[in-house]
């Protein structure tokens, strides 16, 4: 018995896929096939899955929603884990609890791993409390938004790993489970230490404060959705931000205007909205997000990204880097 079959039979015949169209579960709606599938939708399924393919040494990757992901024409030669472990709830306050509740002023939200962001956004927001809010409607998974350090306005420093308190991982050179406080993840932007590492995140714990105005909190988050609405593309299939922004200070000598760092300022300012190869084409609404608009393929996404790169070294000295990860055989 091979090693993919022996997952198989140990995981359970009907509960794992061959051969399952990875385009089905991105947000680009791109990607071959992976030669098994698995959904998670256990705590216990999603670590014993994890602990199974790495003790029978099978190349796996673990998908959330599919967002920041580009998945190769050839699809994936080994096994893509899907994270559907989705719960959150309240586990700790901080202050005396007073008839009214106002005497609380923080408290401890756990989420496991596949939990959307927009669902943790909402539950916080609910709970009255701050410091998430920014996630309403941001695709993606908890652990996903952890291993990028999701973020939405960075000049307020609005960052999920800044309100992480620990963060439980799976570490597949040992294959142990592991609970770290948040200065282990050495959080940056758009980075966390697990993207070196390679561990897992399984769950997580933030910390968050008690707003004064639940009602004004909505009002902030919903704005915050508007917002997003009126700059990006919407109902089209794309994968978020292709690149990472500019630094202030390539924004600096740059001297673009008001000093964005916008990497969507740089691509429109190259003449490149609206290019397109094969089905997929540079956002005419917003230049950093590259459209699966007609039945793209990897590789159609790959050469704007490659005429990109290359006219942003050629004309502004910068090196633009991706956003999203590449999954499969490039």
């Amino acid at each position: 018995m091979d090693k993919f079959q022996e997952f198989k039979n140990t995981i359970g015949p009907l509960r794992v896929f061959e051969n399952e169209p990875l385009s089905r579960h991105t947000y680009f709606k791109i990607g071959g096939p992976a030669r098994l599938f698995f959904e998670a939708k256990t705590s216990e399924d999603f670590r014993h899955a994890l602990t199974l393919a790495t003790k029978l040494g099978i190349p796996y990757v673990v998908l959330g929603m599919g967002a920041n992901v580009l998945v190769s024409d050839n699809g994936f030669d080994g096994i893509v884990i899907k994270n559907k472990v989705d719960e959150v709830k309240l586990v700790g306050i901080k202050g005396t609890l007073g008839k009214d509740g106002k005497s609380i002023k923080s408290a401890v939200v756990w989420a496991s791993s596949g939990t959307l962001m927009n669902r943790l956004a909402r539950f916080t927001i609910d709970e009255g409390l701050e410091g998430l809010e920014f996630l309403l409607s941001v695709p993606g998974t908890v652990g996903g938004g952890i291993k990028i350090n999701a973020h939405f306005e960075v000049e307020k420093d609005e960052f999920i790993g800044n309100k992480l308190l620990t963060a439980t991982v799976f570490d597949p050179k040992t294959q142990q489970i592991k609970t770290y406080k948040q200065d282990y993840f050495e959080f940056s932007y758009d980075y966390s230490k697990l993207q070196q590492t390679r561990e897992i995140v399984l769950d997580a714990t933030f910390r968050l404060d008690v707003a004064s105005n639940k009602e004004a909190l909505w009002q902030v988050a919903m704005n915050n959705v508007k917002r997003r609405n009126d700059e990006q593309p919407i109902g089209v299939a794309c994968s978020g931000c292709i690149f990472q922004n500019i630094t202030p200070q390539e924004a600096i000598r740059l001297q673009t205007p008001h000093l964005t760092t916008s990497t969507g300022y740089i691509i429109e300012s190259m003449g490149l909205k609206g290019k397109r190869i094969g089905g997929a084409e540079i956002s005419p609404h917003h230049a950093n997000f590259i459209l699966n608009t007609e039945n793209a393929t990897a590789s159609d996404v790959l050469e704007l990204i490659k005429i990109i790169k290359e006219k942003a070294k050629e004309k502004y000295d910068l090196n633009l880097k991706e956003e999203i990860f590449l999954i499969g055989n490039f």
